[in-house]
């Protein structure tokens, strides 16, 4: 027997049955019995049926998933039976809109995953910091000024104490910081929001948003610093999460500022 006397009703290009037919070829060529043989050609019809109604679900704009509920093949196997098989546009936009529903499910189920580790991890973290002395707190806010102040450089030698961040905590922080180991009050600090331009309409909203996360007053905001808009930035927020970010000041700090400095150089010193 060889691949030109065996009889079928499919087509020579056909994948599933030349794959057979080749086999067939193949096991006698190595001396096999010819039962052997039987049993393959007898399994054919089963994957051609297999293969049919697996078309038809298809052109009935069924997914490959659906189909795989029904017919128990592989996906691989799949894919190449209905690789030549169209669709219409409405078909077409149906799968479109059942698998970017299908990612979104999935993407809400691992942000709310994530949130659930996040908050197991920050319970079990409470257990190993329950409370703060007050020299962890000095050095962590040196750590924080030495992060994000505002130091001298070469052409501007006399510099106030300017402490900016987007995050409301490390500023309340930083504001208590300075009410502990400095003699600063609450009527030597100014506070200035910086504002992308296009949320200038919500500029006194942001401001009152802030002063309640502070705990200081409206009247503690001087002006509004506005960022220009750059079409080459990518921005990220830019729904009404956004709240821009603040710098806390501190007036007439030149010498607060040196000091803070000072302590900080003490800090690299121990290191040398």
């Amino acid at each position: 027997m060889n691949l030109r006397s065996v009889k079928t009703n499919k087509k020579q290009n056909d994948p599933d049955v030349w794959v057979v037919l080749f086999f067939i070829e193949d096991v006698v060529i190595k001396g096999r019995l010819y039962c052997y043989n039987y049993a393959i050609l007898g399994s054919m019809p089963v994957k051609i049926k297999e293969k049919e109604q697996a078309i038809q679900l298809r052109k009935q704009g069924k997914t490959y998933n659906e189909i795989l509920e029904v017919v128990q093949v592989s996906k691989s196997t799949l894919s190449l039976w209905l690789r030549d098989v169209g669709l219409s546009v409405p078909q077409k936009q149906k799968i479109t809109a059942l698998k970017i529903a299908s990612q979104k499910r999935g993407a809400s189920r691992r942000h709310e995953i994530c949130i659930q580790e996040i908050d197991t991890i920050n319970q079990a973290c409470k257990q190993d910091i329950t409370s703060i002395a007050k020299r962890e707190l000095f050095m962590i806010g040196l750590a924080l000024y030495w992060a994000e102040g505002a130091k001298k450089n070469g052409t501007r030698a006399g510099v106030m104490v300017d402490f900016g961040n987007t995050d409301p905590a490390m500023l309340k922080m930083f504001i208590l910081w300075l009410y502990t180991f400095t003699k600063t009050t609450s009527e030597d600090i100014v506070l200035h929001l910086h504002l992308h331009e296009n949320h200038a309409q919500r500029e006194t909203s942001i401001i009152v948003l802030w002063a309640r996360e502070l705990g200081m007053t409206v009247e503690h905001f001087g002006k509004t610093m506005f960022k220009k808009h750059n079409p080459k930035t990518v921005r990220k927020k830019v729904d009404d999460s956004y709240i821009g970010l603040v710098s806390v000041r501190v007036k007439k700090s030149t010498t607060l500022n040196r000091r803070i400095m000072g302590w900080v150089y003490a800090i690299i010193a121990t290191q040398k």
